[in-house]
């Protein structure tokens, strides 16, 4: 590939649409000239003020106005808030995806699964591909995360040399994955890498994040405390080497498994498929049939470790699952810590299984039950010896842990002008060995709620919030069209708001309110003036009567 002189060349602009500022929803997009590459496509987790929405997927408005320069997507590893929106963006994008052959199959049901078909999936060998998009030459080295098959990747182009590493850390005992790639990414650094962004989220940690391979020995320990009894694991579903873990300590203690969840079905057949998990089919028993076999020959693992509401943990918790119904004194396992953002959900969960009388055993209780799949302060230390940057950029984290992470370069005699805290939208221009702050492109989140994406906004949010903590009057006038005039008899429905056998007299007062309205309107019939007239001055009179502000909903029915 031939590069120019940086001095006479445009400059390569990276903007974080996600994952900056918040851990999740990740999508990196780098332009050069008139070439743009997109480095993850990921999804977020609503928090719980963003009430009914499913989740939240990045905005590809500035990829949509300049769909003729992208020339790939490139998936860094197989966690949903890496790859999760890419159904989204590929129904408005055809563009080529590459990614490891374990993501591959993920990203290959969860396109089956919104049926968005026509998508050219191309295979990542970390130690021999070698991509040429446009103006980028890009290559890639193996790291070690949580799930197998992620990866470290370097970007080349006429501005130099960037390297990308999302969500990793150093582990020289990985259960089924190489130890990082250190001599790769040294020498595809060249000895002269301008910019490394890499993943944050542990710089609050000191010391290194502990290797995959001492929780099989705590699998171990609490199936020995579980003997005969019901038997639970939940964690993350593309965890294929503590979901390896778990079917191996429980084969020992002579238990089958069950699959709980569609999620975790679908990447167990993907990496038994790749020979990633190498067990006998009789391993495995249908949740049907497990209802005919004695539960402490069974272990369970069960999706929903982060508490999302309608998975099956979440079922099984609330006695809504068809298979499983929790038992008093069942074990059940939390192999999974809960990212930012989840915390209160799984916090709940965890509180209803208790009250249905399980032992549950998680992190604050117990420990060696999960260990990070990100780096610790010492991870982040030696990856930037390694690789020298010029410019240090974190990704990944919150405000607070890209902020620890510039402290813990700094100390390393790094100037605070060669780091830089992007926020989701903030683009950074390299060139000529120089880093500045470009642009900011406005971005926002995209709500998807059901079948709609992008139709749920802030309004729509906002209304949801009211009516969840205010409650909604309902207010109804009848109207005779023939004689052009309103009846006196109008109705109110309250929900949510206060109870009306209590509260008749507040009710007969703000009737009053509306009858003053339509005395005002007379025969007129311009209705939607009538209704906002209504609406305002109840939610005045019910804030001075109340101190609340419910949704008033005012409406006129002609007969």
């Amino acid at each position: 590939m031939k590069f120019f002189n940086t001095k006479t060349q445009a400059q390569l602009k990276m903007i974080p649409i996600g994952g900056t500022t918040d851990v999740n929803k990740n999508l990196y997009v780098y332009e050069y000239g008139d070439d743009i590459i997109v480095i993850d496509c990921g999804i977020g987790f609503p928090g719980a003020e963003v009430l009914g929405v499913d989740i939240v997927i990045p905005d590809f408005s500035y990829l949509l106005e300049r769909r003729e320069k992208v020339r790939a997507v490139i998936i860094s590893h197989g966690h949903e808030d890496h790859f999760g929106a890419l159904p989204f963006l590929l129904r408005e994008l055809k563009v080529p995806v590459y990614a490891t052959r374990l993501v591959n199959g993920f990203i290959g049901n969860k396109l089956r699964d919104q049926n968005v078909t026509g998508v050219s999936q191309k295979i990542i060998e970390p130690e021999q591909t070698v991509l040429n998009l446009g103006a980028f030459e890009v290559k890639f080295f193996h790291t070690n995360h949580s799930v197998p098959n992620s990866l470290g990747i370097v970007i080349k182009s006429p501005a130099g040399i960037v390297m990308h590493v999302p969500d990793y850390k150093f582990d020289w005992t990985p259960v089924m994955d190489k130890p990082f790639d250190v001599d790769r990414a040294v020498t595809l650094g060249e000895g002269n890498v301008l910019a490394l962004l890499s993943d944050c989220l542990g710089a609050t940690n000191s010391g290194y994040t502990a290797s995959e391979m001492y929780i099989e020995d705590t699998f171990h320990e609490l199936l020995d405390k579980s003997i005969g009894k019901q038997f639970l694991i939940t964690t993350v579903s593309s965890n294929i080497s503590r979901i390896s873990q778990a079917i191996r300590a429980s084969l020992d203690h002579d238990r089958r498994i069950v699959l709980a969840g569609r999620s975790l079905n679908q990447n167990v057949e993907v990496a038994m498929g790749l020979g990633l998990l190498n067990f006998p089919k009789e391993t495995f028993v249908s949740d049907e049939d497990a209802k005919r076999i004695d539960p402490g020959k069974l272990t369970y693992l069960v999706a929903g470790a982060y508490g999302q509401v309608g998975s099956a943990l979440w079922r099984a918790a609330h006695g809504e699952h068809k298979y499983i119904t929790i038992q008093e004194e069942s074990s059940v396992v939390f192999s999974a810590d809960p990212i930012p953002g989840v915390h209160d959900q799984v916090d709940a969960i965890i509180d209803r299984l208790t009250f249905l009388g399980a032992d549950v055993y998680y992190s604050q209780i117990q420990d060696n039950l999960h260990t990070s799949g990100h780096g610790s302060q010492g991870d982040m230390l030696m990856l930037a010896g390694i690789v020298k940057p010029k410019f240090f950029i974190p990704i990944g984290g919150t405000v607070r842990h890209m902020r620890a992470y510039s402290n813990l370069i700094e100390k390393m005699g790094v100037p605070k002008e060669r780091i830089f805290e992007l926020v989701e939208g903030q683009s950074l221009l390299l060139g000529s060995g120089q880093a500045t702050l470009g642009e900011f492109v406005e971005t926002r989140n995209v709500f998807v709620d059901g079948s709609q994406i992008g139709e749920v906004g802030n309004v729509v949010i906002k209304d949801r919030q009211v009516l969840s903590q205010e409650g909604i009057l309902v207010v109804s006038v009848p109207y005779l069209s023939r004689e052009k005039r309103y009846l006196e008899k109008v109705q109110m429905v309250s929900r949510g708001f206060v109870y009306v056998k209590e509260s008749q007299e507040l009710l007969n007062r703000a009737q009053k309110i509306v009858l003053q309205v339509i005395k005002h309107f007379g025969p007129k019939t311009d209705f939607g003036t009538a209704k906002s007239e209504i609406e305002k001055d109840l939610s005045h009179f019910l804030f001075k009567q109340t101190g609340r502000t419910p949704v008033v909903l005012a409406s006129i029915v002609e007969i």
